[in-house]
């Protein structure tokens, strides 16, 4: 395994974000002659130009001068830290699928339990179609249901919890292969 120094990621992390030298220089206000020394590695930056350098390429400190860390992913705290965020998110992505999917069985079963008014149709012996209820015609119907209890922004609710809850846990599926 190859370890990069400070001096080289320094110098690839300035070339990922295509900056030059004096750019780097004038945003953590310093010469482009220190900029080219670190680089070198003939000196380090101080404290307060390590952090700047930090913050300005989103990496931590510890990745910038540990030269056995290739990643921040290769702190063991981060590690710890990514690892809990993926739990956290399987977990949401399943209670939050489950509300959806559990509320939309709940009211398809009260829309089998409960009589609603229903518009029903029948075909006549000449061919056409005669519609007939509405007023004083019960059964047991999903839509007519949600309708006249007036339960469709719950009903669009409850899926868009579903929807969501699969999207989480499809997401997190796809990076775990991603990751094999």
């Amino acid at each position: 395994m190859v370890f990069l120094t400070f001096a080289e990621k320094l110098h690839m992390l300035r070339k990922s974000k295509n900056m030059s030298q004096e750019q780097l220089a004038a945003q953590i206000t310093v010469s482009r002659q220190a900029i080219s020394k670190w680089e070198l590695g003939e000196s380090l930056p101080d404290t307060d130009n390590i952090i700047q350098l930090s913050k300005v390429f989103g990496v931590s400190i510890d990745y910038l001068l540990n030269d056995k860390f290739q990643s921040d992913n290769d702190i063991p705290a981060v590690k710890e830290n990514n690892i809990y965020h993926k739990k956290v998110l399987q977990i949401t992505a399943i209670i939050i699928g489950s509300i959806g999917a559990v509320g939309i069985l709940l009211l398809w079963i009260l829309s089998t339990m409960i009589k609603v008014h229903v518009t029903k149709s029948q075909v006549m012996p000449d061919g056409t179609k005669t519609y007939y209820g509405g007023g004083d015609v019960l059964g047991y119907n999903f839509w007519a249901f949600i309708s006249e209890y007036r339960l469709m922004a719950i009903f669009w609710i409850l899926s868009v919890f579903l929807i969501f809850g699969l999207a989480l846990l499809l997401i997190r599926f796809k990076n775990m292969v991603r990751k094999q």
